[in-house]
């Protein structure tokens, strides 16, 4: 963990949304929140209420939030994508887009998401990986908003409803291009699919698309409480996914903008088979993700 090291200066000629450029310079005196992001994360987007919820309590006190979004996917190094899923998030805190990972090294980071909190001297203080923590880091935040002007009034804490321990370990996220994918028994592919570093494309538009004749599509074990697939289209278009699980339709999925998908969310934590059909030849799938604890 990093502390009380001196937060890095902004790399100049980045994209900024929701903002101008801003510099660690011009926010001495404030307390910065850094949040590295990409908006196809699951794990970020869990997080994402939290973040708007902060911003919404603390801005007008002295707080300001900085989504540093940094691509997993080439298609997320595409300002239009980013500008869309800032806007369909209704992400109102500035967000600047790191495509060449120049902020992302000057932290040493490793992981989506990670937050950094700077003090009012510029000076790192708080730093935290992955999802929960929510009511430390909201602690932290006050504190450092407390060291600005001790007499400031701040909302309780609010206590964020656990799990109670229900928690599973769910099927680990899985990508399908070349690069850091690999097909076997937990998932595989059937019919004309295109293998990419990133994803897999199908390449046919003309076969049966029901579930009961269908030749083309990818097939999926998991256990998990839900199921998520990233995916986009190649030519600006949209095309439609079948869902069966368990040898059963289960739903049509319209997919269109490049993003993350919800395909199926249970009460229960359930290990099944899922089949997704497609008789597209623009869909690209990149990785799919699940979720292990009880919401």
């Amino acid at each position: 963990m990093f502390k009380n090291i001196k937060a890095p200066e902004f790399p100049v000629e980045l994209q900024w949304f929701n903002s101008g450029p801003l510099t660690m310079a011009g926010l001495k005196g404030k307390a910065v929140l850094i949040d590295f992001w990409t908006y196809s994360c699951v794990n970020c987007l869990r997080a994402l209420p939290y973040l708007k919820r902060w911003h919404e309590l603390y801005a007008v006190r002295g707080l300001v939030i900085i989504g540093v979004h940094a691509p997993e996917f080439e298609f997320e190094k595409n300002s239009s994508n980013v500008k869309r899923a800032i806007k369909e998030f209704e992400i109102k805190y500035p967000v600047v887009l790191d495509s060449d990972y120049l902020i992302w090294s000057l932290y040493s980071n490793n992981a989506w998401p990670r937050k950094f909190l700077i003090n009012k001297e510029g000076r790192i203080i708080y730093d935290h990986a992955g999802e929960g923590d929510y009511e430390e880091t909201e602690a932290a935040i006050q504190q450092a908003l407390l060291e600005i002007n001790f007499n400031l009034k701040l909302p309780l804490i609010e206590k964020v409803a656990g799990t109670g321990g229900i928690c599973y370990p769910a099927t680990p996220e899985i990508y399908l291009g070349s690069l850091r994918g690999r097909s076997g028994k937990i998932w595989n592919y059937e019919g004309d699919w295109k293998v990419y570093s990133e994803f897999i494309e199908h390449q046919n538009k003309s076969r049966d698309f029901s579930a009961s004749g269908g030749k083309d599509f990818i097939l999926l074990n998991f256990e998990s409480f839900e199921v998520n697939l990233v995916a986009g289209i190649k030519d600006g278009e949209s095309a439609e996914l079948k869902l069966e699980l368990d040898g059963q339709p289960v739903d049509i999925l319209k997919v269109q903008d490049y993003k993350m998908y919800n395909l199926l969310r249970f009460k229960d934590f359930r290990r099944g088979q899922l089949k997704i059909y497609c008789n597209s030849d623009n869909v690209r799938a990149f990785a799919f993700t699940f979720g292990g604890c009880k919401e």
